[in-house]
């Protein structure tokens, strides 16, 4: 895994431009764990990769209050959008049985990521996302840590 490559976000509008470049480095049971604080934008950034794999924007909501949603993708058969925001325990988060959902073909992408680290797998791609200190409007930085050849391709992307 790469150390971190840092991305500037100016706008929402570049947050989705992320999202779309990671989903077109996504390949089938990639989990990607998301961190930050609330506002942040983990669901935005979880929006805009579901959107480049083919899920109808209608469907995607924060997954807040039901733990997990499932949509279907037409580049990937599933995702899975996870928030351990209101668990309690890794265990209630174990209880949705996501080890054999991060294996099914598809991208599970787990909001507040940290609380559940333990459980996600060791090749768990990990975006921190902050709102830029001092920074106006939608700024943020996303700091990726994602295999080294992602990470390449990533950056020559943006």
């Amino acid at each position: 895994m790469a150390e971190g490559l840092v991305v500037e976000l100016a706008d929402e509008g570049e947050t989705e431009r992320l999202g779309r470049a990671l989903a077109e480095l996504i390949t089938a049971d990639t989990v990607i764990g998301l961190v930050g604080p609330l506002g942040a934008g983990k669901t935005r950034l979880t929006r805009a990769i579901a959107e480049a794999l083919g899920v109808d924007s209608r469907a995607i909501a924060s997954p807040t209050f039901v733990l997990h949603h499932v949509y279907e993708g037409e580049v990937l058969p599933v995702v899975h959008h996870f928030d351990a925001y209101r668990l309690r325990s890794v265990e209630e988060f174990e209880a949705l049985g996501v080890a054999e959902l991060f294996g099914e073909g598809g991208v599970s992408l787990v909001e507040w990521a940290d609380r559940v680290a333990e459980v996600l797998p060791g090749a768990t791609w990990w975006i921190t996302l902050a709102v830029k200190a001092g920074g106006e409007g939608g700024e943020r930085v996303a700091t990726l840590r994602l295999p080294d050849a992602v990470c390449a391709s990533l950056a020559a992307e943006l």
